[in-house]
């Protein structure tokens, strides 16, 4: 009788103690796995009560002004708008003085008889006003070149600005990854503790959580190398700190269509436009150099005085004769008929390239939101479903480790290509907007 109770005495705190253990692996997952959820969204939500945002907006505006690139073309531009007034301008009169019969030394330069004329060069009617629509087109083209440096700096700002964006999002991932990875070496220390673990779990927990700091340490090299990339394009100083970014390109305001964008790209594409002006300038050259054929004419007024003080007035009109015209007119209308035939030329040829930038940068864009779409409505929900059935697996000795690592990388990966691809995204339509030449999201 005794032997049989000492039996049950000893069975019974077996099964508690078995119970026991359970019961503490189950509360260890729940909070380990609570805690990294409510960890992940402090760090989330810390950055939006701090307003330490980096916004897109503020950098552009920034480039816009500061910028040496978009300056530097923006001054060539004012300096060809400059040129205008002087190229539609009369050239300068002259004034000369002569002495008749002048004697040796010149005490007495003035008793004799003294001239004074005044002579202006005229132009031909017509041609001062083609040299200012010359000088004017010319200015049409420096200002296309000064929104093409504009819009090209815009681009990599935001480029650079998206690439910030992934390696920030990367950044949040691997630390909310690192948290959990600890929770996770907890949890195996606990099971191993208990007897219902193996030790390789634990290495294997160790392993992953030292990559994921090696994986750290690489994003955050290349944040540092992205963020001067972008202080350099806003001419800021080196050390000047670049806070975490917040605005991304939405998918869903893609809406555009390939036919419109084409459109809109022929009408305002700067490098069309420079074309446009350079033909219209070579054609006016070309108009000048026919009236080149018509010579110019210079009038002079002379005022004489005589020794005994008469007075005499004189004027006189002078031409040139271009009676060299088959070995300088001609060959000057022959070379602007040329230009204009090549800028022509040139203008088709940058039509048909922009139609195919349009077309190209329009698909890659159209892929990358498309792409963005797909992991958010689908590819992200079902991996996070894969990770909470592991756990649940896993809490009930279920699955080994194994899986439930295999499903927490699973679904770091594709947050991880989801924040890619809405960088890319972003990264496309920057170049879209570049290659159309117009602004196509507005930043609020």
């Amino acid at each position: 009788m005794q032997y049989k109770d000492f039996k049950i005495e000893e069975e019974i705190p077996l099964r508690i103690r078995f119970l026991l253990k359970f019961l503490l692996i189950v509360a260890t997952l729940t909070a380990a796995f609570s805690s990294g959820q409510v960890a992940a969204q402090t760090r989330s939500e810390a950055p939006a009560v701090n307003g330490n945002f980096l916004r897109l907006r503020d950098l552009l505006r920034e480039a816009r002004e500061r910028n040496p690139e978009i300056l530097a073309a923006e001054k060539r531009w004012q300096g060809a708008q400059a040129r205008i007034k002087p190229a539609g301008t009369y050239a300068d009169p002259q004034i000369a003085f002569q002495a008749m019969y002048a004697p040796y030394p010149l005490n007495n330069v003035f008793n004799g008889e003294r001239i004074f004329t005044i002579s202006q060069m005229f132009e031909f009617p017509g041609k001062l006003g083609l040299m200012s629509g010359m000088a004017r087109k010319e200015s049409e083209a420096v200002g296309a070149d000064f929104e093409t440096v504009r819009l090209r700096v815009l681009k990599d700002v935001k480029a650079t600005y998206f690439m910030l964006y992934r390696v920030d999002r990367e950044l949040e991932i691997n630390a909310e990854n690192r948290q959990l990875m600890k929770q996770f070496i907890e949890i195996t220390n606990v099971k191993y503790a208990t007897g219902m673990g193996l030790q390789p779990d634990i290495i294997k927990a160790q392993v992953e959580y030292s990559m994921l700091v090696n994986d750290s340490l690489m994003l955050a090299q290349e944040r540092g190398s992205a963020a001067a990339m972008l202080n350099a394009l806003l001419n800021r100083p080196r050390e000047t700190a670049v806070p975490l970014t917040a605005d991304f390109f939405d998918p869903r305001q893609f809406t555009f269509s390939l036919d419109s964008l084409a459109q809109a790209a022929i009408a305002q594409r700067p490098e069309l436009r420079n074309m446009q002006s350079m033909a219209e300038m070579y054609q006016l050259s070309a108009r000048l150099a026919r009236k080149e054929y018509i010579p110019n004419f210079m009038l002079s007024f002379s005022h004489r005085r005589m020794p005994d003080m008469m007075t005499n007035f004189d004027a006189m009109l002078s031409l040139n004769l271009p009676i060299y015209f088959w070995r300088k007119q001609t060959p000057r209308v022959q070379e602007a008929e040329a230009n204009y035939g090549m800028a022509n030329a040139s203008l088709q040829a940058m039509r048909n390239m922009v139609r195919f930038e349009v077309e190209s940068a329009f698909l890659k864009a159209e892929q990358a939101a498309r792409s963005v779409r797909i992991f958010e409505n689908t590819i992200v929900p079902q991996a996070e479903q894969s990770l909470l059935a592991s756990r649940a697996a896993y809490e009930t000795n279920k699955v080994d480790f194994l899986m439930l690592i295999d499903s927490q990388r699973t679904l770091r990966d594709m947050k991880l290509a989801y924040y890619q691809g809405l960088a890319e995204f972003g990264t496309r339509l920057a170049e879209l907007e570049r290659v159309v030449g117009v602004e196509l999201v507005k930043m609020e």
